[in-house]
């Protein structure tokens, strides 16, 4: 009887933390409770004892709710140069990739190779991609910028752009969507231009930024984070 009621006891105060996640799939979902990052950081603070809690947000919203403490961490919307902010050892790595149609055989080895390229990036990217990035398309008349990440396999399907920039697994979750697995593979090539960049958790407080970090490494290794990986390969 004494055990039962100390466990109802810890069930009750069990620490739950708010967390304010944009939609970016296989990433996170329209709902926010699903995707890969949510998955990663509920099994990761699940090993110190502590429940997650998921709600949709923007990234501006998501960076003054965390200053301010309303939420207690929001994922990859905010500037890792804000000092408010206590950030975590990398969650995931993103890489920006180039997306052309096979069929089209359109040649990019580089960078300046774009320049002349009617291209369909994702938003922000002038800033995202870095310098280099920037001078190549520069004084491209031809570059444009969306910010619905699911229109962009189909610009480059019905001839709207040469080439899309977007991340290699966002691609590969839409274009599945889109065409199933076999056709995508065939009909789209792939052009590595981008070295990938770690996004983070950014967080409240120290303490819980400390306990992810804590619970990251535990199922990185344990195994549950690869797991979790190899499952979303094939969402």
């Amino acid at each position: 009887m004494l055990l039962s009621g100390a466990l109802m006891s810890w069930e009750v105060q069990a620490l739950e933390l708010l967390f304010h996640f944009s939609a970016l799939p296989p990433y996170v979902k329209e709902d926010p409770r699903q995707g890969l990052v949510p998955e990663i950081v509920t099994r990761a603070f699940a090993t110190q004892g502590i429940q997650c809690r998921f709600i949709r947000s923007n990234n501006k919203r998501m960076e003054t709710e965390v200053e301010a403490g309303t939420a207690d961490a929001g994922f990859a919307g905010i500037p890792v140069n804000n000092p408010k902010i206590f950030f975590s050892d990398p969650v995931i790595d993103f890489e920006n990739v180039a997306i052309t149609l096979s069929s089209k055989n359109v040649q990019i080895n580089s960078l300046s190779d774009l320049s002349d390229k009617k291209i369909v990036a994702f938003s922000n990217a002038q800033r995202v991609l870095g310098p280099q990035f920037a001078q190549a398309i520069k004084n491209n008349p031809s570059y444009s910028e969306v910010g619905d990440q699911a229109s962009q396999l189909p610009m480059l399907d019905a001839g709207r752009g040469d080439v899309i920039l977007l991340d290699l697994r966002a691609f590969q979750y839409f274009a599945r969507l889109l065409h199933g697995k076999t056709e995508a593979k065939s009909r789209y090539a792939v052009h590595h231009l981008f070295k990938p960049t770690p996004r983070l958790l950014g967080f409240h407080k120290s303490e819980y930024r400390d306990q992810f970090n804590k619970g990251l490494k535990a199922i990185q290794k344990n195994g549950e984070y690869a797991s979790i990986l190899d499952n979303y390969r094939n969402d």
